[in-house]
């Protein structure tokens, strides 16, 4: 997949959207607020359609809505241990 940042207001949010690649549409929002502890929390906000018409709307109900959440979360894991690792 080949994505572009669409929206940048830093620190707190960017948007990745896809240019070229699988889906019909994706709209990838990540938000990064102080957690009070002296850390970050990040919330993704995913917003995507399947290509293919009616099937892709199947393929999305039957499990790219119960894979892409998933998929994002073992995401988020690896960022966190990367981000939190001193060297």
């Amino acid at each position: 997949m080949t994505s572009r940042i669409s929206a940048l207001t830093p620190p707190g949010y960017f948007v990745d959207e896809q240019v070229r690649g699988p889906f019909k549409r994706w709209h990838h929002a990540h938000h990064f607020e102080p957690d009070k502890q002296g850390g970050t929390l990040m919330r993704d906000v995913v917003d995507f359609a399947a290509p293919l018409g009616l099937l892709g709307a199947v393929a999305e109900r039957a499990a790219l809505n119960w894979y892409m959440p998933r998929l994002i979360n073992i995401r988020n894991n690896h960022v966190k241990k990367i981000a939190e690792t001193t060297r």
